[in-house]
């Protein structure tokens, strides 16, 4: 057999018509045990075009391998066909994402990209061809081709029409049949949500939804946007993306190849292949220290060994191995661990996708070593353990530095671990704790007062480095955090002032928008902000839920009357002016799970009682004060919160 690397493109543009053997299982990329592996595909293909789109793409990303046996002879006005032996689940989803960019296309009318699309799905046909399906790029098992091929050449609404059956609502359930088209549809969403986004972004992140309520043709003004956003999501899928082909010879037995390649086996880790580099030259580096010709393999290799006892070892423990339950894309802790590492280290943005070849590009960059030997390269990583364990709040671990733990708490709440470089850096021997403390508050108010003025979080994984690296050309100081977000002007990175912030607050929707478990801890900020000196120091009880004042079903409940006396119409401003003040902070406490089931939609003066009589909370203590309640009254109240929250989230300024 022979085998080399091949582009996406080499593969699709050939005259080649690929077969799948009846030995293979049928496709099952998108079943309910195999699914999230179009996910991780997916996730890789769109960050691949956010590099298309931003910095440019440092490195190919292999996706894996391709076994491929010639069934028939190049002949003159015929196709050739090549046998599948492995990776047809791979090829197969290839093709149904390839399909789904070109429905988008006909979709938004981009016929470059509709072209580009027809080359890698279909053949073009030589005057000898007689099979009907030669024409396709991939022939699958008989079970799957009749669904497949309507999904490479219907238009998605006769598609949609033809397997109504297997369709719940909009999606198709997961235990249904019809695998390739369950992928196609999630493809066409994800698409279309890239478009709109123009990020992988989380695809199950909250929010998301609110954004995409609206038909993707309200986008159609930044036509030329949304066009580059398709061609990035095409070239990454075609050219950015690799397979490793072989291709068997005459003599080899595909069918024990294909057992021997599914045999049962663990899937190496990124970081299984950086320790194995890094062991690798730590013993090359031995034996060439080494005088004793005699004992220099064995001695290096002990040597090796008890360096991997020393360092390594921890982190084969099953903590590290476990996904990192707060970062994306979904990947063992360990592997997000070096990425941060190696972005506190460099200042750049890190792919954890392409996690060895970024690793490998630090540790030897252009093929010198950067450290003269592997214990002071290792003694860099062991440096970050303590601050990554405690960011996670990895149990037995709290006794570490209560700075840190806090923000660790922080960013867990927020889902924010791009920022643990800048908590590296700010974990450095050189700065002290009120310095740590002060960086620490600035980020806290930096994601406090972006979340309140919605201002968008999908930046973050190319801001962090840059303020790194900030850090790294200047020193670790709230000086140079202030003159790093002095330039951000844009508002996908800005730090809000006060203004914006008090506008945020009286007239944005909080509820709904910012995640629960945000804004909860949001309103427990504010109350531990609104004690005064006499106010006993109550603990945050375990279990807080955020409780509407007027509440959400106020129509039946809180009747709004016009000057007439009149139930006052949806269209009237009175109605209006309700609805948007409903879900402002202003209208907003937290109470215990129990007392908010006891207010309900009660009148105000039954929940005042019942704040009164079970809260102790300064928040509602406050609230029972008022006499009425209504939107006067919401933005009144508004005003005081919006002051209290520029005191606890400072200005950088």
């Amino acid at each position: 057999m022979k085998s080399d690397e091949y582009q996406v493109t080499q593969i699709l543009e050939g005259k080649e018509r690929y077969v799948v053997p009846l030995y293979q299982r049928q496709y099952q990329w998108h079943d309910s045990q195999d699914g999230d592996r179009t996910r991780v595909f997916w996730e890789d293909v769109a960050a691949k075009a956010e590099d298309v789109l931003g910095c440019g793409v440092k490195f190919k990303h292999y996706m894996g391998a391709l076994i491929l046996a010639p069934v028939t002879e190049r002949a003159l006005g015929t196709t050739p066909v090549v046998q599948v032996v492995d990776g047809q689940q791979r090829l197969t989803t290839f093709l149904i994402l390839c399909s789904a960019i070109r429905q988008i296309a006909i979709k938004w009318d981009f016929k470059d990209v509709f072209e580009q699309c027809e080359k890698f799905l279909f053949n073009q046909l030589g005057h000898a061809d007689k099979d009907e399906y030669t024409r396709f790029k991939l022939t699958p098992t008989p079970a799957d081709r009749e669904v497949f091929f309507d999904v490479l050449e219907r238009p998605l609404i006769e598609v949609r029409s033809k397997y109504k059956a297997a369709y719940w609502g909009n999606r198709i359930p997961k235990n249904r049949q019809y695998r390739s088209l369950q992928a196609y549809e999630y493809f066409i969403k994800q698409i279309e949500r890239f478009l709109v986004l123009g990020s992988v972004g989380d695809t199950e992140a909250e929010g998301d939804e609110r954004t995409l309520d609206k038909d993707i043709s309200e986008d159609r003004e930044d036509h030329g946007l949304a066009q580059r956003r398709l061609e990035a999501l095409l070239e990454a899928l075609v050219i950015h993306l690799k397979l490793i082909v072989i291709e068997l010879e005459e003599e080899d037995d595909a069918q024990v190849i294909f057992e021997t390649l599914n045999s049962r086996g663990q899937q190496l880790l990124a970081m299984d292949l950086v320790r194995n580099n890094i062991f690798h030259r730590a013993e090359a580096q031995y034996r060439h220290g080494s005088e004793d010709e005699h004992r220099k393999e064995s001695g290096a290799r002990e040597r090796a060994e008890q360096l991997y006892e020393r360092v390594w070892k921890p982190f084969d423990d099953g903590w590290w191995r476990d996904p990192a339950p707060n970062a994306r894309p979904s990947r063992p802790r360990i592997d997000h661990f070096l990425a941060n590492v190696l972005t506190s280290e460099t200042g750049e943005r890190i792919t954890v996708r392409e996690l060895y070849s970024e690793y490998r590009a630090w540790a030897t960059p252009s093929r010198r070593l950067r450290f003269g030997d592997v214990e002071e390269e290792l003694a860099v990583l062991q440096k970050h353990v303590p601050t990554y364990e405690t960011l996670e709040g990895r149990e037995g671990k709290e006794e570490r530095d209560q700075t840190l733990a806090r923000l660790g708490t922080k960013f867990r709440a927020w889902q924010s671990t791009t920022a643990y470089p800048v908590a590296f850096q700010i974990a450095g021997n050189d700065v002290d704790q009120e310095m740590r403390r002060n960086i620490a508050d600035f980020l806290d108010s930096y994601f406090t007062r972006r979340a309140l003025c919605d201002l968008t979080d999908r930046n973050f994984n190319q801001l962090f480095p840059r303020l790194v690296d900030a850090f790294r050309e200047d020193d670790v100081s709230v000086e140079t955090m202030r003159c790093f977000f002095e330039k951000q002007d844009n508002p996908s990175t800005r730090f809000p002032g006060d203004a914006e912030l008090r506008i945020g607050i009286l007239d944005k929707r909080a509820y709904g928008r910012i995640p629960s478990r945000i804004l909860g801890d949001i309103l427990w900020e504010i109350e531990f902000g609104s004690r005064s000196t006499k106010t006993e120091g109550t603990a945050r009880p375990s279990s807080l839920s955020v409780e509407h004042v007027m509440p959400v079903a106020w129509q039946e409940h809180w009747p709004l009357k016009n000057e007439a006396g009149d139930p006052v119409d949806k269209d009237d401003p009175l109605y209006l002016g309700r609805e948007a003040a409903i879900h402002t902070i202003g209208n907003l406490t937290i109470v215990t799970d129990s007392l908010n089931s006891a207010l309900k939609n009660h009148p105000f003066e039954r929940k005042k009682s019942e704040l009164f009589a079970h809260s102790n909370l300064t928040l509602n203590r406050h609230i029972s004060q008022y006499d009425n309640w209504d939107e006067e009254v919401i933005r009144k109240r508004g005003e005081h919160l919006a002051a209290l929250a520029c005191e606890i989230w400072p200005a950088l300024v």
